[in-house]
């Protein structure tokens, strides 16, 4: 068979498989037919199709190699590709880079840069660039840099390449909530929070984060937005691993109002963190270990390539917090000695007080 209509009848079925990896599994082999007969545009294609198929998960583990082999045959075939086909992705790329533990702050400049430089070389402003930067400022919990960047981005002018309308909402409002002005932010998030700006996660993320956050500062209006949020993931049902951040925020606000459907959701989304990037891992364990807390044990219906399965289906609360701590602390500890500070671990000591 002709190795196009191979890759083609690889495409089709790729859609029709239920699971994530077995869609990786028949992207990679029509991506080796497609290397095999150094056929550059199937190469290309395959690949940023690969890369949007792992942008909406909680992992980014072939991305990166996919992502690197884009930017090799584009470079070295000057003006072969349309650079703007995956400057969007390479917002994506950018962000996992700092997700990323292992990765120095170095490399990540490196990236930040070049993203910028091919930007502005395809003719886009400035304010792609500025929002990527301010989830890096909010990933090293600078606050106040973040709400730099928010304005910075807010000068330039809107075009393709900019996140949409809901998600640079959505960060300002955070950004508000993590500087401690919630009254400000609920104003901010008014668009959202009636749902004149939505888009795939929005406003399930924003109500997850002011359902946690309020009831961290002891505001009552909490359990408002907790009801918001269960009626968003009620209505969607299909949410994927990409919002186990928030998801992670939605099951620790549960245990702190000893809400009944805790296991459930936590049973749900546990197996999100398998081969999940570093900070996804950090972030649920984080709010996971305090929910372990005490003694007794728990049923739990959770997948066998968990760390922590249990073939009884029987889990010890001693056991499961002894396991989520560690898990928090060991990732702080690694995104403390590449940030050059101490705050992941700061958050770990607070969670666990």
């Amino acid at each position: 068979m002709n190795y196009n209509l191979e890759i083609q009848k690889i495409l089709l079925k790729v859609e029709e498989l239920p699971s994530f990896s077995d869609k990786v599994k028949a992207l990679k082999e029509a991506i080796a037919l497609a290397d095999k007969h150094n056929d550059l545009d199937w190469g290309f294609d395959l690949r940023l199709t690969l890369i949007q198929k792992e942008r909406n998960t909680s992992k980014c583990e072939e991305s990166f190699p996919a992502f690197a082999w884009i930017l090799n045959a584009s470079d070295s075939n000057e003006d072969y590709f349309d650079e703007s086909e995956f400057l969007w992705e390479y917002k994506w790329m950018f962000c996992s880079a700092y997700r990323n533990a292992s990765l120095s702050l170095d490399q990540i400049k490196g990236i930040g840069d070049d993203l910028r430089q091919r930007l502005k070389k395809n003719g886009y402003s400035d304010r792609a660039y500025y929002n990527v930067m301010t989830g890096y400022a909010l990933h090293l919990r600078d606050y106040k840099l973040a709400q730099e960047y928010i304005e910075l981005a807010d000068a330039e002018i809107l075009d393709d390449m900019a996140n949409c309308p809901a998600c640079e909402l959505d960060t300002k409002v955070e950004t508000l909530l993590d500087l401690g002005h919630i009254d400000e932010s609920l104003i901010k998030a008014q668009d959202l929070i009636n749902k004149k700006l939505t888009c795939y996660s929005m406003p399930f993320q924003t109500f997850c984060s002011f359902a946690y956050k309020l009831h961290e500062a002891g505001d009552e209006r909490a359990s408002i937005y907790f009801d918001k949020a269960l009626d968003e993931y009620h209505a969607h049902d299909q949410y994927d691993s990409s919002v186990g951040y928030s998801m992670g925020l939605l099951v620790a606000y549960m245990y702190k109002v000893n809400h009944p459907e805790l296991w459930g959701f936590f049973s749900r989304i546990a197996e999100w963190q398998i081969g999940a990037e570093d900070i996804h891992i950090y972030n649920f364990a984080k709010y996971m270990a305090p929910i372990m807390k005490g003694e007794g044990q728990v049923e739990l219906n959770l997948s066998p390539l968990l760390p922590y399965y249990q073939e009884s289906g029987v889990y010890q609360l001693s056991e499961l917090f002894s396991y989520f701590k560690e898990t928090a602390y060991d990732y702080a500890d690694r995104f403390d000695q590449r940030n050059s500070n101490s705050n992941y671990r700061k958050e770990v000591d607070a969670a666990l007080a």
